[in-house]
């Protein structure tokens, strides 16, 4: 997957899971129309789910590992139950690619918003999007991999700050060991 895919799709399933939107503005129906064609070409239905997929398999070997009173299969299909119900917030009315249409449409021109999905219905955009599940297949891993490695300074960085701020227990927050 492509740096702006891998992204996009970051972004889309924050978004989906913290409830936030980008907002209706009174964007163009025409560019809005094209976006949602973009969406459409980018078959951005399927790179979520495979990137749920992809998440949830991670995860649950992520929250299983070195822990044998956890089920690794419950625990995967908890979380592809969790994917499901953002899927179908995602593709709810009002839901993320409604929003996702609304961002481009406000973002690009229509003469853009062309170019964009002529990319991605020619043969380069299609052999791109086809070639993504196997290169998120390749990538998905070292992005857990960065984000273990990031959760330990990330939360010292927290716990230092929290206690400058004098923040009521800071000094009694815990953080994994740095590795």
């Amino acid at each position: 997957m492509n740096i702006a895919a891998l992204r996009l799709a970051i972004a889309a399933f924050a978004m989906a899971a913290s409830g936030a939107s980008f907002g209706a503005d009174a964007a163009d129906p025409e560019r809005v129309a094209e976006a949602r064609a973009i969406i459409a070409a980018m078959h951005m239905d399927l790179q979520m789910d495979t990137m749920a997929g992809v998440m949830s398999e991670g995860m649950a070997k992520q929250f299983t590992q070195g822990k044998p009173i956890f089920n690794q299969h419950a625990t995967q299909v908890m979380l592809e139950e969790l994917m499901l119900g953002m899927k179908e917030q995602v593709n709810a009315p009002g839901g993320l690619m409604d929003s996702m249409a609304q961002a481009y449409a406000a973002q690009f021109t229509f003469a853009e918003l062309r170019q964009i999905r002529e990319f991605y219905e020619s043969p380069a955009g299609q052999h791109m999007l086809q070639s993504q599940p196997e290169l998120m297949k390749r990538v998905f891993p070292k992005a857990m991999e960065m984000s273990r490695a990031a959760i330990p300074r990330a939360c010292a960085r927290a716990k230092a700050r929290l206690i400058a701020e004098k923040a009521e227990n800071a000094e009694a927050m815990t953080c994994p060991a740095v590795q």
